[in-house]
This record gives structure tokens, C-alpha cells and sequence, in this order.
């Protein structure tokens, strides 16, 4: 009876009001907040490690690949095994083990930072199967409710972790990992049903008929999403620090861009319920062109609102991907999240490594506004996908 009732819950309003969905949130509030923190951790080991921009970009990729590559892993374990406990367990290892690093001498603060994404990589598989157990007319906008939160914490870890870093030094950051503990202690005492074991019979429940030229039309429109995504907020600050601008200055664009992310995540998680995933995918990429494109050669608020519609129109198809995802594989639907996730993390990563070799060739303004024609191909290649629509509520 319970489990019914967690999962007719039917409008925002009422499903934002069940522990479980709040707790599962919050965690992954929390972990996203530590997430972010990572680049100042790594700013203030650089003079005592001597760390060069090369070794601190190296650790940074290490970092992202541990949260990224191993989520198919986590995602696989959850759907074979039941594993509800796991998305608890994540923030607790991202807790105990960012906790460790924040007072650990030397290299071995590295080799703890690096451990505890590894409990990041066990959560995100987890919760986004959580936030998707709601009825299908409202499962893209409760996915990118769930992301949202993570969005959230990924803008203020930053600007709270440096502030108790020159407050109290990195031992500063105990106060993030014992507010991610507390998270998951919530989310231990509130933890959802999944679904039947893997090995039990999926009757109806099938994977949709993706055809190989749909998977690769999919990864273009992912790889090239989260390319621009990755080119835009890292180097977007270093090139405007070329152009004069200073720290407070091209923080503040930056930010245009992160808020316009998390709101156009959610309008596009929202839009897509009503009218489809497929337009909303290709439609997000398709209008981000005419900001990318622009936005360098323009000033003053002009260039703010270009950049806010940058953000908006990329973040639009952030949890839309998830769902399409997940409507892959029904019967394993953490599988499908670790996989997407990973794939988007991994391949932002990569995208942005390849913009910045070319760079130091062709110039950075040249690659960033290159990203329109990037985000040209990846809308044409989601007009050539099938519509996706997943097929149960769980």
C-alpha cells in the first residue's frame, strides 16, 4: 500500500511533499556541493605539491572519470541486486571520504578526493531512478526536479567552500561533510522500493527496438550537448581574462550561464511532458545556436542575456536525455542513468580537452564560437532519433 501511494503521486506539488523524493534530492544536493569544491581543493594543494596547470587539469580528469566511467557499474548492481540502499551509501562514502582528504598531509589528500567520487558515482545512478518513480505524464519534470537540486549545490559549493576555506583552511570543509553525512543518514531512514530483482520475470518490459544508427544519432547529441556545455563554462573565463576582464567580472557571466542551465533543465524537463522529448532535444539545440554564435561579439547586457539564453537552451536537454535513456532499457533503468550519466560527464571532459587543444592553434574566441556549429549537428542528429517514450512508471 505504501509503495502505491509513492507512486501515484501525480503533480509536483504532491510528489515534492514525500520524505523519500525530498531526502533522495537533498542528497544529491549534497553530493553535488562537494562535487564543486574539487577545483578549489586542488587551487590551494597547488603550491605545497608544486602542481603544474597540467597535473592539476590531470587530477581534475582522473576526478571526473571516477565519477563518471564507474556509474554504468553502480547502475547495473542496483537494478541486479535491489540495491535501495546504495544512493545512501554513495553520499556516505563521498562524506567520510572528502572528510579524510580535507585533513590528510600531502598526496594522500589527492588520493582521498579522488576515493570519495567514487561514492558520487554509486549515488547518481541510484537517485535518478528514485526521482523517476512517479506516473509517466510527470517523469521528465520530476528527473529535472532531481537535477536541480544538483545544479543547486554545484552553484554554491564553490562560493561556501571558499569561504570556510579562508576561514579555517581546508579543515574548513569538515562542515560540507558532515551536512552530506547528515544527508545520508535521511536518506538511509526513508529509502523507496526499487523493483523486483533483475532475474525475476520483466514481463512487458522488454527494451524498446533502438536500432544502431538511433544509438549513434543519440551519442552525437549528447557528445555534442555536453561539449558545448564543457567548452562554454571552462574557457569562456579565460578568455575574457585575456580580454582584460577581471575575477568578479567573468564570475558574474559565468553565473549567467549556470542559472540559465538549472532553469532551462527544468522548463525543458516540464515542456517535455507536454509535447515530447524528441522536439524538446533537438528544439534546446537548435536555438542555442544563434546565442553561441553571437554572444562574442556583443557587450554590456546584450552579452549577459545571450550568455543566461546559452545556458538555457543547452541545460533544457539535460534530464530529457536521462528519460529518453532510461526509456531504453525499462527494466533497467539504473543501468540506462549510470550509462547516460557517465557518458555526458565523460565526454563533456573529453570535449573540452579536444576545444583546448585546437585552441592553442586556431585561438580560443574561434572555438567558442565554433560551438554553434556543434550544437547545429547535435540538434539535426536528435531530429533523426525516434521519440523514446518510456513505457512504465517505474
Amino acid at each position: 500500500m505504501a509503495e502505491a501511494r509513492f507512486l501515484s503521486r501525480a503533480s509536483v506539488p504532491t510528489y515534492l511533499r514525500d520524505t523519500r523524493f525530498l531526502a533522495n534530492d537533498f542528497g544529491h544536493f549534497s553530493v553535488d556541493v562537494l562535487n564543486a569544491t574539487v577545483p578549489i581543493i586542488l587551487a590551494i594543494l597547488s603550491l605545497p605539491l608544486g602542481l603544474s596547470n597540467t597535473a592539476i587539469g590531470l587530477i581534475a580528469t582522473v576526478y571526473t572519470f571516477a565519477n563518471s566511467l564507474t556509474q554504468p557499474l553502480f547502475g547495473w548492481l542496483t537494478d541486479r541486486y535491489n540495491l535501495r540502499w546504495l544512493g545512501a551509501a554513495g553520499v556516505m562514502w563521498t562524506a567520510v571520504f572528502y572528510a579524510i582528504s580535507a585533513v590528510s598531509p600531502g598526496w594522500w589528500s589527492i588520493v582521498f578526493l579522488t576515493l570519495s567520487a567514487l561514492g558520487s558515482a554509486a549515488f547518481h545512478p541510484h537517485g535518478t531512478t528514485v526521482a523517476a518513480r512517479v506516473p509517466l505524464r510527470v517523469i521528465t519534470t520530476a528527473t529535472a526536479i532531481f537535477f536541480l537540486f544538483g545544479q543547486t549545490g554545484s552553484g554554491l559549493g564553490p562560493l561556501v567552500g571558499g569561504a570556510l576555506v579562508q576561514a579555517a583552511s581546508r579543515a574548513g570543509l569538515l562542515v560540507l561533510a558532515g551536512m552530506t553525512a547528515v544527508s545520508a543518514v535521511w536518506m538511509w531512514w526513508h529509502q523507496p522500493e526499487l523493483h523486483a530483482p533483475a532475474h525475476e520475470s520483466h514481463a512487458g518490459r522488454a527494451p524498446l527496438p533502438v536500432g544502431g544508427v538511433a544509438l549513434v544519432l543519440f551519442a552525437l547529441t549528447l557528445f555534442s550537448r555536453t561539449t558545448v556545455q564543457a567548452m562554454t563554462t571552462t574557457f569562456l573565463p579565460k578568455h575574457l581574462q585575456d580580454l582584460g576582464w577581471t575575477p568578479a567580472a567573468y564570475g558574474v557571466v559565468l553565473s549567467m550561464v549556470m542559472i540559465g542551465s538549472a532553469l532551462g533543465n527544468v522548463m525543458g524537463g516540464n515542456l517535455a511532458d507536454r509535447v515530447g522529448r524528441k522536439p524538446v532535444l533537438a528544439a534546446s539545440l537548435l536555438l542555442a545556436v544563434p546565442p553561441l554564435w553571437l554572444y562574442l561579439n556583443t557587450s554590456g547586457l546584450t552579452l549577459y542575456l545571450l550568455l543566461f539564453l546559452v545556458g538555457l537552451t543547452t541545460g533544457a536537454g539535460f534530464a530529457v536525455s536521462v528519460v529518453m535513456a532510461q526509456a531504453m532499457l525499462p527494466a533497467r533503468k539504473a543501468l540506462a542513468s549510470g550509462l547516460v550519466l557517465g557518458f555526458m560527464f565523460a565526454s563533456g571532459a573529453v570535449g573540452a580537452a579536444i576545444g583546448g587543444w585546437i585552441s592553442d592553434t586556431t585561438g580560443l574566441a574561434a572555438v567558442l564560437q565554433g560551438m554553434a556549429w556543434v550544437a547545429l549537428v547535435g540538434g539535426i542528429c536528435a531530429l533523426g532519433l525516434p521519440e523514446l517514450v518510456p513505457q512504465y512508471d517505474v
